[in-house]
């Protein structure tokens, strides 16, 4: 069977800098829907994606029940489609994840009824994992399964926070403790260190803005970076309001938290951990702002495809275009030397089986 390929190149201009973006399409999920929020990394030298959350049945928009899920899908360099390799230990989706020298480190998440705590690392029998830091694990996948090393807790339970491996630190801010419309966003600021796990996680102080949910996270270097997401606000008869955040902050272990310039357009739920590339350029892809939210219920709505890019160097904001497809509520991860975006939701309600490959060119 021939498997169609697209392979888009965004070439971004401002300012007399230049970077391009490669996209390329890989073999989409084994599932119709696709899913928003789940886990995602690399073991065996596999791209794993686990987990996740859906509308099988019927559309959002048209009373539809969302599902919850627990399957594990592996794909090994060079196939032409993903295979079950295990199950999580119950149906998950909008924890964090990362990869790491021993497996996919996977944070939090809920399932409807109930945020959780729990941590484990799925790794992939079969491949062996080497020590480095470069996001594939060494080996490659041969057909094994996947196995379950439970980990030390967060302090609290969380979904919908935003995390993101820094150096040899996972760190993972914000989210909600419970599910609900009327769930408050947390400012809870967590760090685990990936060479000592069993010495569990620090609670670390927050950043200088609201709790959120749905934000964005990027890591360069042993810094970390918070981007928008979702605050709650709640009038006095107890009724919430959401508001979209454009706020954008760095937090450094040296010196703290740093107020950074406003986001041009808020990013609720854009891919995160956001790409890096080379030159340190942070590329926010997609995501949501308070213009999307305003549409009529059951409007199918596309989330945007903007391209938004924040230079460290300079501190300071340019616009970079669009995505060849729309997307929100999907974890990234880097394999094979690309930034992986695997499903995802492209409106509200309505998700993606695809998986998309960009290739960030830097300077």
């Amino acid at each position: 069977m021939t498997r169609k390929i697209l392979l888009v190149v965004l070439v971004l201009v401002s300012g007399g800098a230049r970077a391009a973006i490669s996209w390329r399409q890989l073999p989409p999920l084994p599932d119709p829907c696709g899913f928003s929020t789940p886990f995602a990394g690399t073991s065996g030298g596999a791209l794993i994606v686990a987990g996740g959350a859906n509308f099988p049945d019927e559309p959002l928009w048209e009373g539809g029940r969302k599902k919850w899920h627990d399957r594990v899908f592996a794909l090994a360099p060079g196939a032409a489609q993903w295979r079950v390799a295990g199950a999580l230990p119950r149906p998950l989706a909008g924890g964090v994840s990362a990869t790491t020298a021993r497996g996919v480190l996977c944070a939090g998440g809920g399932d409807g009824e109930r945020n959780y705590a729990e941590v484990f690392l799925l790794r992939l029998q079969g491949g062996a994992a080497s020590g480095s830091d470069g996001g594939d694990a060494g080996g490659v996948d041969a057909g094994g399964g996947i196995v379950i090393e439970r980990c030390p807790p967060l302090p609290a339970p969380l979904a919908l926070a935003a995390g993101a491996r820094a150096g040899n630190v996972l760190y993972v801010a914000g989210g909600v403790e419970r599910p609900g419309a009327d769930a408050a966003p947390v400012r809870a600021f967590f760090a685990l260190d990936l060479s000592d796990v069993a010495a569990g996680w620090k609670t670390l102080a927050p950043w200088p803005g609201p709790g959120r949910f749905q934000a964005v996270a990027a890591a360069r270097g042993d810094e970390f970076y918070l981007f928008s997401g979702l605050a709650r606000e709640f009038a006095a008869n107890g009724a919430a309001r959401l508001v979209h955040l454009a706020d954008a902050y760095r937090y450094s272990p040296a010196t703290g938290w740093e107020k950074l310039p406003d986001l041009p357009r808020a990013a609720q739920a854009a891919a995160s951990p956001a790409p890096v590339a080379d030159n340190g350029d942070i590329f926010l892809l997609g995501g949501a702002d308070e213009a999307w939210a305003g549409g009529a219920p059951g409007e199918f709505r596309q989330v945007p495809r903007r391209v938004q890019i924040f230079s460290p160097r300079t501190n300071v904001w340019r616009a970079g275009g669009v995505m060849p497809v729309a997307r929100a509520c999907v974890a990234t991860t880097v394999w094979g030397g690309a930034w992986i975006l695997p499903t995802g939701e492209r409106s509200a309600g309505c998700r993606s089986p695809e998986v998309w490959s960009a290739r960030l060119a830097g300077d």
